[in-house]
């Protein structure tokens, strides 16, 4: 377990000295004020949470010094506390030895360097070496090239080793990313970000934190290049900067933002700060904007100061609040937003809040927002909310520049696909099954997890050995059952280890919630030591043996509540290692509740923390799931069968047969500030499964979305009355081309021209297109795809691209639309499409559909079909 070690005689020393004189020719890399901020934040925080000072040696450079304060200052708490002073050591003189050898090293500008090189984070990732392990690589394969050379060769490199692949919300490490060659856009831009820092070019993750035209987010890489900030696709490399699949969608948004390390002065738009970080507006790199303003009033009209403003963008049935604001003096608060609309909900209470929608125009946008009590608010709210216009971004890439990258692509997807193919295999997995001498049940579920660890199989197979040794292989299954698919690809084995040297029951094993070592996303460190000398720590001081299960638990958790709650310094809650928060008494509240869960199931108590109304529950003696009260949560607030959620649905008339949540609705409720705050159910649970759940509020709400073609939301807003029937309604708008389904862009499919497998993402491009599944020697196929050519333009081309799925496509059948990708259905696609939109059967051949590579479907036609081509014109021609 790393530790802050007590400061010695050196850094007392140190904590005032002036940094001046370094190696670099270009200056004071830290000037005087710059350490003396340092110097005063590093004390604050020390003395704020209670820790050691760090002792950072006494063999360090004037420049590491500095370079260490900087960091140890700024850096949020789970980073200080969690990792030793010698691993930052090793990675400040990365950065340093960068600037000193990279060509461009000393043109980057000090305040760029600090804050977007010298850096480790980039966003919630967990922390590693990879600077140290991958800078003499990545130094040579780009130093004798100018800065924008090399960015775009560093982006091909990493595209050699990671592609895309969509995942849960904990942000991999760039080692673990590397390993195990997939990350979704969190992970592909963090991973780009720090190959670019590792090589002394300053590098920034940016967002769109929500999609204002269709569900879901995205994120990619700026690098500063010669002066000005360029976007690339991270690990998606395009002949130039600048250009990227999303260069259309992103002109869609209606907020981009990214983080700088520590006090940072730019030309953004300040969005926010806290201890660490400072978010930045940037916006007008890439689309028009406007101030849209809030103007909040009481009720005798007087402009009300001090107000929390929430600006807030419909996306995954919700409201996700993008930027926080706090009114004037004039009742005011604003920010810079693209040209469409937003929601805004003002508030200091239930009984002070307001609700209302902003279109944002050239110009800007103003809305006066009333404080008003909830309860007084309508029993239903419809809002129609409208994305930004569609535009067509102006592209100057030849067809030969093209050619030669995607010749290179093809290049990094070959390397790539070598390293992959070493990864575990059927019949490997049943070889290390056989080897184990598993059940039957537990070799059925090694035969699934196994092939997940990818890179990691290595590893994951040593602990497998190991259990065997012990005496617990079918354990060890158990235990990898109840871990996350991710944490196959970089659980510390440590970890694994700790739970097998506990001594369970054979009932005991099969409980995820007493075995498991995760809580919520955090990451997983060896502590389980320190958690029993925790338990044996609170025992002592009360009669253990002789309580039940409730009163250990209420003794672990009035333990945790005397500590000292931090928001200050890990406002983004990553957790810190259980073991550190005991140690300093110190966490903030999503490390004290995973400590506080970790602590019950080494005292043996099953638990878990309830994601949907935010609680710690546990098991009783009868095996009933109770509430266990912690820090806000107290016993008023408990659960109660009074306010149980009925919802009800009827689908008459409807395409929408079972509504799913956070895809069709949501289930809320106002906070003590007057702000909206969703409830954590299961993503794209079916509301049958969410309807009867325990609310643990009751002012809540239900929101439905309807969303059109276009891009606009059609937005409803309903009180839902604790044990009370609440209907669940969509509005509609039948003139226009509505959402109707969804289809995986992702899906795999096998393709006649080369001989491989491809996703449909990769053959259609960013947007709309064609999917058909026919069938050979099938007149109604036959007939489909020649009315099909009523939509080919007089240069011979589709508006839209096309592809034909059929299986054993003749060339006679394929001649009937020469325009189309052919393909067969080799992985399931039909299957998968009958499954999630609830079709109830496979599908009447031939199925035509349009979609759009965000899943959204808007068009589906089954069966013998007149005019398709003209009906699929108009559908063209509508969204």
């Amino acid at each position: 377990m790393m530790r802050i070690q007590i400061l010695g005689t050196i850094l007392l020393s140190l904590m005032f000295f002036s940094c001046g004189g370094n190696n670099n020719g270009g200056g004071t890399l830290f000037p005087n004020d710059v350490i003396r901020n340092a110097d005063k934040a590093l004390a604050e925080k020390v003395d704020y949470l209670g820790i050691p000072q760090p002792d950072f040696g006494d063999s360090l450079t004037t420049d590491e010094v500095a370079a260490m304060k900087w960091l140890y200052a700024y850096s949020y708490a789970p980073d200080i506390i969690d990792h030793s002073p010698d691993f930052f050591l090793q990675n400040v003189r990365i950065a340093l030895q960068a600037r000193e050898e990279l060509p461009w090293g000393e043109r980057v500008p000090l305040d760029q360097w600090r804050a977007f090189v010298l850096p480790l984070r980039v966003n919630n990732e967990i922390l590693d070496n990879f600077r140290v392990e991958y800078y003499q690589e990545l130094r040579d394969l780009v130093k004798d090239k100018s800065m924008e050379e090399a960015v775009l060769e560093l982006n091909h490199w990493a595209h050699q080793h990671i592609t895309y692949a969509p995942s849960d919300g904990r942000t991999s490490s760039p080692l673990a990313t590397l390993r195990n060659a997939l990350g979704r856009c969190g992970e592909q831009s963090t991973f780009v970000t720090a190959v670019l820092r590792t090589v002394g070019i300053p590098a920034r993750q940016v967002y769109t934190p929500r999609w204002a035209h269709t569900d879901d987010n995205h994120a990619w890489v700026e690098a500063w290049v010669d002066g000005e900030w360029h976007y690339l696709g991270a690990s998606e490399p395009a002949p130039v900067l600048d250009n990227a699949w999303f260069d259309a969608p992103v002109l869609r948004a209606m907020l981009l933002h990214t983080r700088a390390f520590g006090p940072y002065s730019g030309q953004e738009e300040w969005l926010g700060a806290d201890k660490s970080m400072t978010e930045l507006n940037v916006s007008e790199n890439y689309i028009p904007t406007a101030s849209a303003t809030v103007t909040v009033v009481d009720q005798e009209g007087s402009p009300v100061e001090g107000v929390k403003v929430t600006f807030r963008i419909y996306n995954y049935a919700e409201l996700y609040p993008a930027v926080t604001r706090t009114t004037n003096r004039l009742g005011e608060a604003s920010v810079k937003l693209g040209y469409g609309d937003v929601m805004v909900v003002a508030g200091n209470s239930r009984e002070q809040m307001a609700i209302g929608k902003i279109s944002n125009q050239e110009g800007g946008g103003r809305i006066r927002l009333t404080l008003g009590d909830w309860a007084d608010a309508p029993e239903v709210q419809h809002f129609k909310i409208t994305p930004p216009i569609e535009r067509v971004p102006q592209l100057e890439i030849t067809e030969e520049m093209e050619r030669i990258n995607n010749d290179r692509m093809a290049e990094n997807n070959a390397v790539r696909s070598r390293y992959t193919a070493t990864f575990p295999t059927a019949e490997s997995t049943a070889a290390l099954a056989d080897e184990l001498q598993l059940s039957n049940n537990a070799r059925q579920l090694l035969m699934r997890l196994y092939p997940e660890s990818r890179g990691y199989h290595k590893e994951i197979a040593d602990f497998l050995r190991y259990a065997k040794g012990a005496g617990k292989a079918d354990e060890a299954v158990a235990l990898l059952n109840t871990l996350m698919e991710k944490d196959l690809h970089d659980v510390n084995i440590e970890v694994l280890k700790e739970v097998m040297s506990r001594e369970l029951t054979a009932e005991q094993w099969q409980d995820p919630d007493l075995i498991c070592p995760r809580v919520m996303l955090e990451h997983l460190y060896p502590v389980q030591e320190a958690l029993d000398r925790a338990i044996d720590t609170i025992a002592d001081k009360l009669p253990w043996d002789s309580m039940n299960i409730a009163e250990r638990a209420t003794a672990i958790a009035e333990t945790v509540e005397t500590f000292k709650i931090d928001e200050r310094y890990n406002p983004s809650h990553i957790v810190i290692s259980p073991a550190q928060v005991w140690e300093y008494r110190v966490g903030d509240t999503k490390s004290l509740q995973v400590l506080v869960v970790r602590l019950l199931r080494s005292a043996g108590i099953s638990s878990k923390y309830d994601t949907a109304n935010g609680v710690i529950v546990y098991n009783d003696e009868k095996g009933q799931q109770q509430i266990l009260p912690f820090l806000s949560h107290s016993e008023e607030e408990e659960l109660s069968a009074d306010c149980k959620l009925q919802l009800q649905y009827q689908a008459v008339g409807s395409h929408l047969k079972t509504p799913k949540y956070e895809t069709n609705f949501t289930v809320g409720y106002i906070d003590d500030s007057g702000q909206p705050v969703t409830y954590g159910f299961d993503w794209q649970l079916p509301y049958t499964e969410v309807s009867g759940a325990s609310l643990l509020y009751d002012t809540n709400y239900v929101m439905t979305g309807s969303r059109l073609a276009d891009g606009t939301v059609l937005l409803s807003l309903r009180k839902q009355s604790c044990g009370q029937p609440t209907p669940l309604t969509f509005d509609t708008d039948r003139e226009a081309v509505s959402v109707i389904g969804s289809l995986n862009a992702e899906s795999i499919y096998y393709d006649l021209a080369t001989d491989s497998k491809k996703s449909i993402l990769s053959t259609t491009g960013r947007g709309y297109y064609v999917l058909i599944l026919g069938k050979v020697h099938h007149e109604p196929t036959d007939h489909i795809l020649r009315d099909m050519q009523t939509l080919v333009g007089q240069e011979g081309s589709m508006p839209l691209p096309v592809l034909v799925l059929a299986n054993d496509a003749t060339p006679e059948l394929q001649a009937l639309l020469p325009q189309a990708t052919w393909g067969k259905d080799t992985e399931g696609i039909e299957t998968a499409f009958v499954k999630d939109n609830e079709l109830g059967r496979l599908t009447d051949k031939p199925l035509v559909v349009i979609a759009d590579t965000f899943n959204r479907v808007v068009f589906m036609s089954q069966g013998y079909t007149i005019g398709i081509g003209e009906r699929i014109a108009q559908v063209i021609a509508d969204i």
